[in-house]
């Protein structure tokens, strides 16, 4: 039996699409029993998991002294891992983004180049979550002849469970976006063009403790509009839910996604997306998104607008055929995908 360590380190943070997916991936991965593989996750201290023990996978905590140990496999499920193998485990590396590219200053941008670069070195296999981080790692990254695989993430979303709307929420009608509150995040073209919809609120939800965030805060207090935009901050699971389920559509104008995993949640529920054109949202999103061609107040209003009445007039069709698009991104074909991967892996050992 093969011995595969799984690096979780980023589940510390439940907020962030790393966390998220680190979390999911875990869960998704103990509900496929194998009877070859043997599964051994490394994770940072607290976190908890339930039903591990029915499928035979321990968990070790971050400090644990048998790191040192050689792993058959070892999967860093991100581009910055928290440990590295020693030289004798095969070394799965899967890379979300190069948002650094467009977030920092040259200098940061070198340095991280350089780290992604060493980590890529070390590498045996390199997986990537959209085409889009693939050909963004061969213009920037020399390869040095290896190959990268793309296996898009899974949405673990049930469109069909019961949700208790959330106390800050009124009768209104009203669009949704979630995410950190990061100038990438584009949510401020958002802000001015809700005096446009006089009969609708904002809500952006996320960690909105942040420099831009305080920006934000300024511009609706400055726009007059702060009987229009709620920002409740991080959510739970109950209120993310609810707000894509009850949402007229969802607005996500960001600048910089790896995947963009929002899109496909609010995708699961049949509506309206509108998106920018940037990095990977296009390749998310598909024929089955609205997309803006720049972020002109006077314009994005108009487009929302004409969209949303295109929507409602084919909404049986329009819904089904987004959630039809949705389900292409099922945990069960990413997991199904690694396992592959695990497997060929393993085979050449």
């Amino acid at each position: 039996m093969k011995e595969i360590l799984i690096d979780l380190y980023k589940a510390k943070n439940l907020f962030s699409g790393l966390g998220q997916f680190s979390v999911n991936f875990a869960k998704e991965l103990v509900n496929h029993s194998v009877d070859d593989l043997n599964f051994i996750f490394l994770t940072p201290k607290k976190i908890e998991f339930e039903n591990i023990n029915s499928v035979n996978v321990s968990f070790q905590k971050r400090y644990f002294p048998s790191l040192n140990k050689t792993y058959d496999i070892w999967h860093g499920l991100q581009q910055f891992p928290s440990h590295f193998p020693n030289k004798k485990s095969k070394f799965i590396l899967t890379v979300h983004d190069l948002n650094f590219l467009i977030e920092k200053n040259e200098t940061k941008k070198l340095k991280y180049l350089q780290r992604l670069q060493k980590n890529i070195d070390r590498a045996d296999y390199i997986t990537t979550i959209s085409d889009y981080t693939k050909k963004t790692i061969e213009d920037n990254i020399n390869l040095k002849g290896k190959s990268i695989r793309t296996i898009y993430n899974g949405i673990a979303v049930n469109s069909n469970c019961e949700v208790i709307k959330p106390n800050y929420v009124s009768n209104q009608k009203f669009f949704f976006s979630i995410g950190i509150f990061k100038e990438k995040k584009n949510f401020h073209t958002l802000l001015s063009l809700m005096k446009s919809f006089e009969d609708y609120h904002l809500i952006i939800a996320g960690d909105n403790d942040t420099d831009y965030g305080k920006q934000i805060e300024k511009q609706i207090v400055d726009l007059k509009i702060s009987d229009k935009i709620i920002l409740p901050g991080k959510i739970n699971e109950n209120d993310k839910l609810w707000l894509y389920k009850n949402c007229e559509a969802f607005l996500f104008p960001s600048l910089a996604e790896g995947f963009g995993m929002p899109v496909i949640e609010a995708m699961n529920f049949g509506k309206p997306v509108f998106l920018s054109k940037f990095t990977s949202l296009p390749e998310i999103g598909g024929d089955s998104a609205f997309y803006f061609d720049n972020f002109d107040e006077e314009y994005m209003s108009a487009f929302i607008k004409s969209k949303l009445s295109y929507y409602h007039e084919n909404q049986t069709n329009l819904s089904e055929q987004i959630k039809k698009h949705a389900e292409k991104f099922r945990w069960e074909n990413c997991i199904n995908q690694y396992l592959t991967l695990y497997h060929e892996v393993s085979e050449n050992i």
